[in-house]
């Protein structure tokens, strides 16, 4: 054997961190403080910018993201999130500054099918913005990943899981923050 042990176990270590280091993994970063206990009538949400990434992926995930933030809002001490129906750039620019708000990317959807198995992947990012500035306070940076066998589901549902997994990821990641 050419190997010795401890040389067998350097390469299982480098492996690994190889491995672990390819991966993504969720980042928030915060510029500022954010009060959780200050109450707010409305916290606007504007529609994600979806680059390269399916309509019928990007559309779903904004609404479930949306509605997970409505039905959780009891948790913070927002009276209601509402969707900015406009485009942000048809936006009064003095109004907005004046809002507390969120506005998000996706963007890097993959998928990878072969004739057994899909791996899925996708990156997004979201920004909590409050009055009066403009830098976001709050930055959240969430991959999500998904691999499954043909056998077990097909890639529409897979989609779909994957879906709605980041809009319950980025949820989670803004409740967070206003949770008081």
């Amino acid at each position: 054997m050419w190997l010795h042990r401890g040389s067998t176990a350097l390469l299982a270590l480098l492996a690994l961190l190889l491995f672990s280091g390819c991966s993504a993994s969720p980042r928030t970063r915060s510029h500022g403080t954010l009060d959780p206990l200050q109450e707010r009538e409305a916290l606007y949400v504007v529609p994600f910018d979806a680059t390269l990434v399916p309509p019928d992926f990007g559309e779903p995930v904004f609404d479930e993201f949306v509605d997970i933030l409505n039905a959780r809002r009891k948790q913070t001490k927002v009276g209601r999130f509402v969707i900015l129906k406009e485009e942000l750039k048809e936006v009064e620019p003095a109004w907005l500054t004046r809002q507390f708000y969120l506005s998000g990317d996706i963007w890097g959807y993959v998928e990878n099918s072969g004739c057994c198995s899909t791996d899925m992947k996708v990156k997004s990012r979201i920004y909590l913005y409050e009055p009066g500035k403009t830098e976001p306070t709050l930055e959240v940076f969430i991959p999500v990943e998904h691999f499954f066998s043909h056998d077990r589901s097909s890639v529409a549902a897979a989609k779909a899981n994957l879906g709605k997994k980041l809009a319950r990821d980025l949820a989670d990641a803004i409740i967070r923050k206003l949770t008081p």
